[in-house]
C-alpha cells in the first residue's frame, strides 16, 4: 500500500508543477474586450490588440513577454495611464510610445531592448529610468521639457 501511495505521489507531483508553470504563463494579463465608463471599447485595452497572438481576446503574461512594439497613446484623453508598472512584463519591447499620463517619472529598466521611445504625449514626464546599455532614439514632447535619463542595472522579476 505504501508503494502505491509513493508511486501516485511521484506521478502527480510533476503534473502539479507543470500545471502551476502553465498557469503562470497563461494567466490573463489584459482583457481586450474591456469597456470604458461610457460603455465603449477601452482605449487602454485597444493598445494591446497586437499582443494577442492567439486571437482569444486576452493577453497572457507569455504573450506580453513576446511583444516587441507597444503604442500606448491610442485614445487621447480617454486613455490616461497612471501606472506603468505593467511594462515589466514586456521585456522584449523594441518600440514604445508612452500615452497620456500624469506621472513625472517612468521606469523602463525592465525593457533593455528598447530602440525607440516616443514621449510626445508624456507631457509631465521629467525622469525616465532605462536599463544600463539601453540607448534608444527618443522622440521628445512638443514642449521640449528637460527630461532626465538615468540608467540602472536590470532587475530580474
Amino acid at each position: 500500500m505504501k508503494q502505491l501511495i509513493l508511486l501516485a505521489a511521484l506521478c502527480i507531483t510533476p503534473m502539479i508543477a507543470m500545471a502551476q508553470s502553465k498557469t503562470t504563463n497563461d494567466t490573463v494579463f489584459i482583457q481586450l474586450n474591456a469597456v470604458d465608463i461610457y460603455g465603449g471599447p477601452s482605449a487602454f485595452a485597444t493598445c494591446f490588440t497586437n499582443c494577442d497572438l492567439n486571437g482569444d481576446g486576452l493577453v497572457s503574461y507569455a504573450e506580453a513577454a513576446k511583444a516587441t512594439r507597444l503604442i500606448l497613446d491610442y485614445g487621447g484623453r480617454k486613455n490616461i495611464i497612471s501606472d506603468y508598472s505593467f511594462l515589466k512584463h514586456f521585456p522584449n519591447l523594441v518600440e514604445l510610445s508612452i500615452g497620456n499620463t500624469p506621472n513625472e517619472s517612468i521606469d523602463l529598466s525592465a525593457n533593455p531592448k528598447l530602440e525607440k521611445i516616443n514621449l510626445t504625449n508624456g507631457l509631465w514626464i521629467k525622469e525616465v529610468t532605462l536599463a544600463k546599455g539601453c540607448n534608444p532614439q527618443i522622440i521628445f514632447p512638443i514642449h521640449d521639457s528637460d527630461i532626465t535619463f538615468k540608467r540602472v542595472s536590470i532587475t530580474p522579476w
